[in-house]
């Protein structure tokens, strides 16, 4: 499985790292469109959609919604900032696991805000980091995003004791974490460095970027609620060794409204 992983990440990393500098914003939005509606499409199947019909206006109802969003501006940092607030919230259905699932999952509507809130702000964040930020800032929140995710899973089977979230997911330790969170640090290091940005504004970025790797598990942790509930492994099986696209991205879904607020506040 770790071979299959490995393999994985080196021929997607390329591809993904052109797209992100060679392709114009508008075609890498609707890029990034396709990935959300898989990734739509995989959370339709966690909330127990089974009939094909309704899968499909699951998946309508988010791609349409985050195209009207994005027709009109004014709306974004409503849309981010209640996304925020959603997040506030996860973390408490997170830390009451396994209680309180009558709120949470078994409401139809409330199923349909979590794929529209988990998917939409995701989207919309992301598209408008590389509009106002440039793709240098889009890559560094990969690598951010991705860098605390592999460094939690290396050092936790490395080092990991204390468990993080035993009933929800028994994989993750404190450790875990605090490897993430000192790999994410490093590559914000290693960019600021690298950028002419002023000395002062050094702390500011580290604290963001403390505050997005940690954040980044609450969005994976936020997913094995519904892997849980729907006792399904993995999201999917497109990407070989890494499940699904939304096991790809769960960590994204959180990280990217509070990495483009983020921006703004520094």
């Amino acid at each position: 499985m770790l071979t299959k992983r490995i393999i994985t990440a080196f021929i997607l990393a390329p591809l993904i790292i052109w797209a992100i500098f060679a392709m114009p914003n508008y075609y890498f939005a609707q890029l990034l469109l396709i990935f959300t509606a898989l990734g739509a499409w995989e959370f339709s199947r966690l909330i127990k959609f089974k009939c094909l019909i309704a899968r499909i206006l699951l998946v309508f109802s988010i791609v349409v919604s985050a195209l009207i969003i994005q027709k009109n501006t004014q709306v974004i940092p409503f849309i981010l900032y209640l996304s925020v607030l959603w997040w506030t919230i996860n973390l408490y259905w997170v830390l009451s696991y396994p209680s309180k699932t009558n709120f949470w999952f078994d409401p139809l509507i409330v199923r349909i805000i979590n794929g529209l809130l988990l998917l939409v702000p995701m989207w919309i964040a992301l598209i408008t980091l590389k509009q106002q930020y440039g793709s240098k800032y889009f890559l560094l929140l990969m690598l951010i995003t991705w860098g605390a995710d592999s460094g939690a899973y290396f050092t936790g089977k490395a080092i990991g004791k204390w468990k993080l979230a035993p009933k929800l997911s028994p994989g993750k330790s404190i450790e875990g974490v605090i490897g993430g969170i000192s790999v994410a640090l490093v590559i914000m290091m290693i960019f600021l460095q690298n950028q002419n940005i002023a000395t002062n504004q050094y702390l500011s970025y580290l604290l963001l970027t403390v505050v997005v790797a940690n954040i980044s598990v609450l969005g994976d942790l936020f997913e094995s609620l519904f892997k849980r509930i729907s006792n399904i492994k993995d999201s999917g099986q497109i990407l070989p060794g890494h499940g699904g696209i939304l096991d790809r991205i769960d960590s994204l879904t959180a990280t990217a409204p509070f990495f483009l607020l983020g921006l703004g506040l520094i």
